[in-house]
């Protein structure tokens, strides 16, 4: 019987952070939803500007990408100012971001930045909490 490990390897971590943020990237600009869900705890949260509750759980999480994968066309997106903090099994991803997309109706244009904080769980890293937070409009 293997026992999972309380802390994770050091070592590993970054690569296995990086690889479920890659998972989660594929699902919404790929369409790709293979083991979307497996990449946010239980009660993982999502909130938006204001803090507003956008999801709450692991299957409301994963949905919401889901939804926007399927219902808006991605013109363009860019990201910029990568950052990724490991403390034992916490860690934080944060970056900006620049995205043109169509949904409804003509294209709009939003910047802003997300952060993402992930934990350990004795087996696996997932998202426990994500904050959107959307640039004030320039129109």
């Amino acid at each position: 019987m293997q026992r999972e490990s309380l802390v994770p390897d050091p070592g590993d971590a970054e690569g296995a952070i990086r690889a479920v943020l890659s998972r989660i990237d594929a699902a919404w600009q790929q369409k790709r939803f293979d083991g979307l869900a497996d990449c946010f705890d239980a009660n993982a949260v999502i909130l938006g500007p204001g803090h507003a509750v956008y999801a709450s759980g692991r299957v409301a999480c994963s949905e919401s990408y889901r939804e926007f994968a399927s219902n808006a066309a991605v013109l363009d997106y860019v990201e910029s100012n990568h950052g990724l903090r490991i403390w034992g099994g916490t860690s934080v991803y944060t970056f900006s971001w620049r995205m043109t997309y169509r949904r409804d109706s003509g294209p709009k244009t939003e910047e802003g930045t997300d952060q993402l904080v992930l934990g350990w769980d004795g087996d696996a890293w997932r998202v426990l909490f994500r904050y959107i937070h959307f640039a004030p409009s320039s129109d």
